[in-house]
């Protein structure tokens, strides 16, 4: 919805004109006789109001009884009808040609009509505000969602032409080597990605091997005497071990008392001391249970996808399945193999 320019004027006019006439009536109250005037310019505006009505409804009466009485009578000949045709465009033609009658110079009607023509564009005005400020707060977050789609869109493109232009060098730099240049260039660039996944592989197995040796085997060794399952109890420890479980799963209490002190001592040293290859017995159960699940690994990862069959039901084997790492033979409990993740489980 536009206002037009020229209202818009005439309402900015108009409240200039009453901000005044507000503020000379504030300075200089108005008295009885004032008043009573405007109280009598109001009576005598709405006299000529009625009066004015009176006379339209006259008016408009005669030209009903005109029209009932003449030009739809069905009866009346062709002159008649024509005569009586005649004497209403007469009328009509009077009243096009007669002078509008206006209010008085010093009618308060012009004033009335001015205020109620304000209100009615100030409450349009204020439901556009209301309007625009929604369509505003829409329109913003769907500039700052185009923005973001447009950086994204740009950081596409930046990445598609610089890999576009690796490319095309690369072609060219092709291009103008020797077929045995070009094998050499991808043998080494294989060789140093292999030695950069030989690498990333050794760190992935000395963290494994960490977090095997200071926090799962613990949880197996508990599950495997009969204690909580893995996930349940997060610290176990060595003492725990060695007293066993109830069979409900309830830790027993230690035969012999051993202090904190020396339990704690006891497991910093194990932090520091890895795994080796080298045939030494375990001297706990912590490390017993550390042992089988590298052992374990071990041989899962030497068969690939074949099958590796154990030499007990332990809880190691089942971590292992409920963790979706390895999965039993379908019609033999005692054998295992690694799942293949490139593939949909069967």
């Amino acid at each position: 919805m536009e206002i037009p320019e020229g209202n818009v004027q005439n309402i900015q006019k108009f409240a200039a004109n009453r901000a005044s006439a507000e503020k000379e009536s504030t300075s200089q109250p108005l008295s009885a006789t004032a008043l009573h005037a405007y109280a009598r310019r109001l009576d005598g505006t709405l006299r000529e109001l009625q009066e004015q009505v009176r006379r339209q409804e006259d008016e408009l009466k005669k030209l009903r009884e005109i029209r009932s009485h003449g030009l739809l009578d069905g009866e009346i000949d062709q002159r008649a009808r024509v005569s009586e045709a005649r004497r209403a465009k007469k009328a009509y033609d009077s009243l096009l040609q007669s002078e509008e009658e206006l209010p008085v110079t010093d009618s308060v009607l012009p004033s009335l009509i001015a205020i109620d023509e304000t209100s009615r564009l100030i409450k349009e005005s204020k439901g556009f505000v209301s309007v625009t400020a929604e369509k505003l707060s829409a329109d913003r977050e769907q500039l700052r969602v185009e923005e973001a789609n447009l950086r994204d869109s740009r950081a596409i493109a930046s990445g598609l032409r610089e890999r576009l232009q690796r490319i095309r060098n690369a072609n060219a730099r092709k291009q103008e080597q020797t077929p045995s240049q070009v094998a050499q260039e991808v043998l080494s660039q294989q060789k140093q990605r292999n030695k950069v996944l030989e690498r990333e592989f050794e760190n992935l197995r000395g963290s494994l091997n960490t977090f095997i040796d200071e926090t799962l085997a613990p949880m197996l060794a508990a599950e495997d005497l009969g204690g909580p399952t893995v996930g349940d109890a997060l610290e176990v420890s060595d003492a725990t071990l060695n007293a066993g479980y109830t069979a409900h799963g309830k830790p027993k209490k230690p035969k012999e008392k051993e202090t904190t002190e020396n339990d704690d001592g006891q497991q910093r040293i194990d932090k520091f001391v890895r795994r080796k290859k080298d045939g030494s017995n375990p001297t706990n159960k912590r490390e017993a249970a550390a042992t089988e699940v590298h052992d374990l690994l071990d041989s899962l990862l030497e068969a690939g996808t074949s099958y590796v069959i154990l030499e007990r039901d332990s809880a190691i084997p089942r971590f292992l399945v409920r963790a979706k790492v390895a999965q039993y033979h379908p019609r033999d409990a005692r054998r295992l193999r690694l799942i293949d993740f490139g593939r949909s489980l069967a």
